[in-house]
């Protein structure tokens, strides 16, 4: 497996991050209000209850974030049901001693569970909340809210009441904002429905702000690797920690008859051979969002070996970032 530190990222991405030019006068208006770097340790759809070897991965992540020292870690939902043979794997988890934060994905409250139910065995403070570390400030949504109208499949909806919650927690703070979601908010397709409502309300603040307050928002979900700008906020997926699912035409057996027993949904997928995870650093005086990326392969056979339409964009990736945010934030 290899790992992208960010000194290569730096080196590999100068030259194409000039077009984002702004960073540094974000950074000289922060100076007296965001003092320190912020680090942060992110997974994203590890699928306790799919993939068969979801402790070892996590131990691999924790292993790494206690080496680390991060100064937070955050998973972005599809987690692990509130199962008691799901213990061990929470346990994992929970080992990393400092902060630990969780967003709500739509297989969490699979097999007739409760969010209440997941929320009190994950000791979340709540479906949707917020929290500042050394001058910044991170939201947590609820993006399974119910649908308002006829709707087919599961809930991906964010309702009038959070969004209330959300307009008013922004309107308390003046910190850079970093938004956290299962569901990305920019693929209505697939993610958010109302998403285009909620990123209105993001650049409303902005607007408000005279600056970009709200300068990025994460999200999983989707199991996929890139980044978009929309109005100057940046969206960015964090590829699962385990898999790309690829349904029941493309099921192979990949492990031992008993592995395979025990967790019939992995033949439905295609595993990533090791764990996929990403750190995040927000640099107050160089003005920059790092993500520090990760890349490794694929248990075969590939999607692009079982002729999936479109293997090109599975990838069993995490891209390295720097990117450049903000436009004078506090001025």
């Amino acid at each position: 497996m290899q790992q992208l530190t960010r000194r290569g990222v730096l080196k590999t991405l100068g030259g194409s991050m000039a077009a984002l030019s702004m960073g540094h006068a974000w950074a000289e208006a922060n100076e007296a209000s965001v003092r320190e770097a912020v680090s942060v340790g992110i997974v994203a759809d590890v699928h306790q209850d799919v993939i068969h070897d979801a402790p070892a991965r996590m131990n691999r992540f924790i292993g790494q974030m206690d080496r680390r020292k991060p100064d937070y870690v955050i998973q972005l939902g599809d987690f692990a049901l509130p199962h008691e043979q799901n213990q061990p794997f929470l346990d994992a988890w929970n080992g990393f001693v400092g902060p630990r934060y969780h967003v709500l994905g739509n297989h969490d409250t699979d097999h007739g569970f409760t969010k209440q139910q997941t929320i009190r065995w994950w000791s979340m403070q709540g479906r949707y909340y917020s929290f500042d570390v050394k001058g910044w400030h991170f939201v947590v949504l609820d993006g399974n809210d119910a649908n308002p109208r006829p709707w087919s499949g599961y809930n991906r909806y964010i309702d009038t009441e959070q969004l209330a919650w959300l307009e008013k927690d922004l309107a308390s703070t003046a910190a850079p904002t970093v938004i956290y979601s299962h569901q990305s908010i920019e693929k209505t397709d697939s993610g958010v429905a109302n998403g285009e409502q909620v990123r209105e309300l993001l650049e409303q603040v902005n607007r408000k702000a005279g600056r970009t307050q709200v300068f990025a928002c994460l999200s999983g979900h989707h199991h996929a690797d890139y980044m978009k700008v929309i109005n100057g906020i940046h969206y960015l997926q964090i590829n699962s920690m385990s898999y790309q699912w690829l349904g029941g035409k493309y099921k192979r057996q990949r492990f031992a008859p008993e592995v395979e027993k025990a967790h019939p949904w992995v033949s439905y997928t295609a595993p990533y051979r090791d764990p996929l995870f990403a750190v995040m650093t927000l640099d107050p005086k160089s003005g920059t969002m790092s993500i520090e990326g990760m890349k490794t392969t694929f248990i075969p056979p590939t999607p692009k070996e079982l002729d999936v339409p479109d293997a090109e964009r599975r990838t069993p990736t995490i891209t390295a970032r720097t990117l450049n945010v903000g436009d004078g934030w506090g001025r």
